[in-house]
């Protein structure tokens, strides 16, 4: 249920009826028109007796709901005016909440409250300061009976009425996202979010996690990238990076789409961000830089994951990767001859391959340096050697030159590859 009606409804009936009563004041004059709230010198004199008795037998203990209702179906038969009507709705709201609260353990339902509360809202007498309380009652039922899209319009209503409460906006953007307008119910929690920024406050972290489950359901994976980016930037612990990473890069509905290489961008994010998280990861990222002809890399993550005893010593599997690297890089030419043979090259290939090793070697500036000459000569892809040269600047210190290069990349899945990369750069881990 999205909230507890039992303690709102109990808080709801205090406003109006504190003090009522329904008896005629000794000194009632003719019926007086009032501008706005109930005035008992309007009721009607036919209704007057049967609602002062079920006022009668809901003030006792116990309520005796049986003549309260009866007397209120009594009244109900010669009302007459919005007082008579007022009144009574309140007592059936009474009598509704009584029988909710008496119901066995499992079988409540705030169903019965929906029609008194939509005669006290469309009511004339009812004031603006009940009607936003009753308006969002009436919202939380709506949405507990599955009817979304009233719910929308119930909590749309005390917002316009001037309610506030913390959880409004999002039951707005609830409301809507269950009634299938998932775009516009994220785009109202997206205000809610603001809001909660703009007075200083973070929002509650479960706000990013529905955004991101919702979106998710409804295949909106750019909308996905997006608040999965937010969430990061707000609440960014490395387990949190790594669920994200993880669910992006190797479970989501990006996973198929994504390559050998666009995981290896993946991996070093998750090594900045400390949440490589085990022997398997290691040795993962390791066989995708072997598979990709960047044994340096391979390397580099074999001997990080023994030496932090994350691989246990003695792996085999993670011998047999290292022993493969080390093949490769003897086979290969050294860097310094690759890096002299990209000067020379009339196109940015040989170049981009230099910077690729140097970044896996983890000498960052001169991997920087490759990308640059790279670019410069011309590559066929340059979101990928944008996407390369931004990580390298990030990682060597070059956190405002990264971001303006990781901007520049447009394609996907690199684009949000990119962009997660500009989030850890913006707001790394939190501790």
């Amino acid at each position: 249920m999205m909230q507890g009606s039992k303690i709102a409804i109990a808080a709801a009936l205090t406003i109006g009826l504190a003090g009522l009563t329904v008896a005629a004041p000794a000194s009632a004059k003719k019926e007086e028109k009032a501008a706005s709230g109930f005035n008992p010198n309007n009721m009607s004199p036919a209704v007057r007796t049967p609602a002062a008795a079920a006022q009668t037998a809901l003030a006792a203990t116990p309520p005796d709901l049986a003549t309260a209702e009866a007397k209120v179906t009594e009244a109900d038969a010669v009302a007459k005016n919005d007082s008579d009507r007022y009144i009574l709705a309140k007592f059936k709201l009474q009598i509704a909440d009584q029988k909710m609260r008496a119901a066995p353990a499992g079988t409540a339902s705030d169903a019965g409250l929906a029609a008194p509360l939509d005669a006290l809202l469309a009511n004339p007498i009812t004031t603006a300061e009940e009607k936003k309380q009753y308006a969002n009652f009436r919202g939380g039922i709506a949405y507990n009976q599955k009817q979304y899209a009233q719910a929308a319009q119930f909590f749309t209503q005390a917002k316009d009425l001037g309610l506030q409460n913390p959880d409004l906006l999002l039951n707005i953007a609830r409301s809507k996202a269950e009634a299938g307008d998932v775009a516009g119910g994220m785009n109202d929690l997206d205000a809610a979010v603001k809001v909660e920024t703009a007075a200083g406050k973070k929002a509650p972290e479960a706000w990013y996690l529905y955004a991101i489950s919702r979106l998710y359901k409804a295949g909106l994976n750019d909308q996905v990238d997006t608040w999965t980016q937010s969430w990061l930037a707000a609440y960014g612990s490395k387990e949190n990076w790594r669920k994200a990473i993880y669910t992006f890069g190797f479970s989501g509905p990006s996973a198929a789409k994504l390559t050998d290489r666009n995981r290896i961008d993946l991996y070093r994010l998750m090594r900045a961000t400390n949440s490589l998280a085990g022997a398997k990861e290691y040795i993962d990222y390791a066989e995708a830089s072997i598979k990709t002809g960047l044994p340096t890399e391979a390397k580099a993550t074999v001997k990080e994951g023994l030496d932090t005893k994350i691989i246990p010593a003695g792996n085999p599997t993670a011998t047999d990767f290292a022993k493969q690297a080390n093949e490769m890089i003897a086979a290969d030419k050294p860097l310094a001859v690759q890096e002299k043979a990209a000067l020379a090259a009339p196109k940015g290939d040989l170049a981009n391959f230099a910077g690729d090793a140097y970044l896996g070697e983890r000498n960052y500036a001169k991997a920087v340096e490759m990308y640059k000459l790279a670019g410069t000569k011309g590559v066929a892809d340059n979101d990928r050697l944008n996407l390369h040269l931004g990580i390298a600047q990030a990682l060597g210190g070059d956190k405002e030159g990264a971001k303006a290069v990781l901007a520049k990349v447009t394609g996907s899945p690199n684009s949000a590859i990119a962009k997660l990369w500009i989030t850890w750069i913006v707001t790394p881990p939190s501790a």
